[in-house]
């Protein structure tokens, strides 16, 4: 028997002695980092969608927007984010009973541990989570439509939540978003133990990242489906942001608009100003991809290096 299954085993058994509370755990929606969620922000003139951020795989809202929400709350703009996506443990792949959800060793374990994981649940799941927050935040600003900022997954999950709701936002900025698909290249390097397991890349990222990594492969199912109908949503103003140094999403030319049309961009974060190594998890702390965010929100000319 592989390690893998081995860990997949005990996993279902500690399963079958979890509690209720914890084997089914609800969606965490509150949590936000400093410059966001100021439930009485009213919209200006100057800005008047409010701006939701969404999260990538395996972090949080507080992790990943920490620099970003504070500079655009000073730039004017509403801001909000929260908790999307924590791990569901009900259904999973052939191999395993249907009863038990296979997020992942990672996401699985933690969650064993008491430990909260986000970004991990499936694409669909999540998208409905943000749903329901966006329209939390259109009853409580006012606002007719909002803007839609993620990271990595959270641009997946934008892109699933305007499939079903295409009139929800007026723009939309992601950051190192597989529209594509990844190969994951970078990740054997990152997860030296499973490599050394036998896992490639898609493999490791279903084992970090849970189903929502699973779902951003090349050739996923689920980004079939969103291509189908185009990479991006009618009447929306799309920028998407990459890194010529990304890691995780590769080749990370799939984190761009494989064609661009009318008030869409592509913006390489390195563009004018390389080189500038700038990681998966660097396109949220490097001061120029934030000035670029803002530049796209604002619809005005990429901010120069």
């Amino acid at each position: 028997m592989s390690i893998v299954l081995t860990v997949a085993c005990a996993v279902i058994a500690a399963l079958a002695v979890m509690p209720r509370a914890l084997a089914e755990p609800a969606p965490d929606p509150a949590d936000g980092p400093a410059g966001a969620n100021d439930w009485s922000c009213h919209p200006s003139a100057a800005a008047p969608d409010p701006v939701v951020l969404v999260h990538g795989a395996g972090t949080d809202a507080p992790q990943s927007f920490a620099e970003l929400a504070p500079l655009l709350q000073q730039a004017g703009y509403c801001v909000f984010a929260a908790n999307f996506g924590r791990a569901r443990l009900l259904s999973g792949p052939a191999g395993l009973p249907s009863r038990v959800n296979w997020p992942g060793t990672g996401p699985m374990a933690a969650e064993l541990t008491g430990r909260v994981v986000y970004g991990v649940a499936d694409i669909a799941s999540t998208a409905a989570e943000l749903d329901e927050f966006v329209g939390r935040v259109r009853d409580a600003t006012g606002a007719k439509r909002v803007a839609l900022v993620g990271h990595s997954t959270g641009g997946t999950v934008i892109r699933q939540f305007l499939h079903t709701h295409p009139g929800a936002a007026s723009t939309v900025v992601t950051l190192a978003t597989p529209y594509r698909g990844s190969t994951f290249a970078g990740l054997p390097a990152h997860y030296p133990d499973l490599a050394a397991l036998g896992l490639d890349g898609p493999q490791i990222a279903a084992q970090v990242y849970g189903t929502a990594g699973a779902e951003q492969a090349v050739g996923s199912p689920v980004l079939a489906r969103l291509d189908a109908g185009g990479e991006t949503a009618p009447g929306v103003r799309w920028t998407a942001i990459a890194s010529r140094a990304d890691e995780v999403i590769t080749p990370p030319r799939s984190a761009l608009l494989a064609a661009p049309t009318g008030a869409d961009r592509n913006i390489w974060v390195q563009d004018g100003c390389s080189p500038r190594p700038v990681t998966h998890a660097g396109l949220l702390t490097d001061p120029h991809a934030l000035e670029l965010v803002l530049s796209a929100l604002s619809d005005s000319p990429p901010a120069p290096c």
